[in-house]
């Protein structure tokens, strides 16, 4: 688990895995927040707050370091503080799909952007006879319309703990003209080969419709404790979409709330019972 700025989702995910997961996994929390205090994790690995995306990274490579290290599992399964996976059978599928296909080391989804969502918003005459096209060649099996393909989240992602993917990691350099997603893409795919990625395809594509939560995979990633209010119309050219469809899904809250957890720790309750949310995440972008 990797966290920066996000304390109460870390902990609330904590509380899910330890509390309410059927089989007992270990928790190595990578955080950059020097006020964070020791929660429901195993282990937590202090890190000093670094920009965007050297600090991701650098979670990143610290919390599967000190996993392998420890621990020496299997699999490795990475979450970032505000990811929440409900069920923990879905995590259990992927691990057995690795276990059925011995030449993939890993199971993630892309980071891709499905552009038909935007065409069919626009008015132009093109969009519409892009969505035409794609329409022909989707029914042919063809993703045309989908775009940053190449890319592999880091967000939530099962690796095969192997020398190799940790050597691959500590290997990636962040390059300032891509995403982080991408950077890991072109270090796996020229370390282990694109087949040996197995497809999280309930998400794909990531975005919009699936970044910010996921039901396939009762995956929950808002970065907002409650549901946002939708803002009055935008003028006339304008968007106030932000993260397309943010609006039209429930926050962190009613998420919790609806799923009904048998076993609530103090974080689940202190969001659950809080009628000022301000509190959350204080630091954190709301996006």
């Amino acid at each position: 688990m990797t966290n920066h700025e996000r304390p109460d989702c870390a902990r609330i995910n904590q509380e899910i895995i330890k509390l309410n997961y059927p089989h007992s996994w270990p928790i190595v929390h990578a955080c950059s927040g020097p006020s964070y205090a020791p929660h429901m994790e195993d282990v937590l690995v202090r890190c000093q707050p670094r920009d965007v995306i050297e600090g991701a990274l650098n979670l990143l490579q610290q919390s599967c370091r000190a996993a392998v290290e420890i621990y020496n599992p299997q699999y490795l399964v990475h979450v970032e503080a505000d990811t929440w996976v409900f069920d923990q059978g879905v995590i259990e599928r992927y691990i057995e799909l690795l276990d059925r296909h011995p030449d993939a080391y890993l199971a993630a989804s892309t980071w891709s952007t499905d552009q038909r969502v935007q065409w069919r918003r626009l008015r132009h005459p093109f969009a519409k006879v892009k969505l035409g096209v794609a329409r022909v060649l989707n029914a042919m099996g063809n993703d045309f319309g989908v775009k940053r393909k190449q890319t592999l989240s880091t967000q939530f992602f099962i690796a095969r703990n192997d020398p190799r993917f940790l050597k691959m990691i500590d290997g990636i350099q962040p390059t300032l003209d891509n995403t982080l997603e991408y950077d890991f893409y072109r270090a796996f795919v020229t370390e282990f080969g694109e087949r040996a990625v197995i497809h999280i395809k309930e998400r794909e594509p990531v975005h919009p419709d699936n970044r910010h939560w996921c039901p396939a995979l009762t995956l929950h990633a808002q970065h907002w404790p409650e549901q946002l209010q939708r803002p009055a119309l935008p003028a006339e050219g304008s968007s106030h979409e932000g993260v397309s469809g943010q609006y039209d899904i429930p926050g962190k809250k009613e998420v919790l709330a609806a799923h009904g957890f048998k076993h609530l720790g103090p974080a689940m309750r202190q969001l659950l019972d809080a009628s000022d949310t301000c509190y959350y995440n204080p630091k954190a972008k709301r996006y």
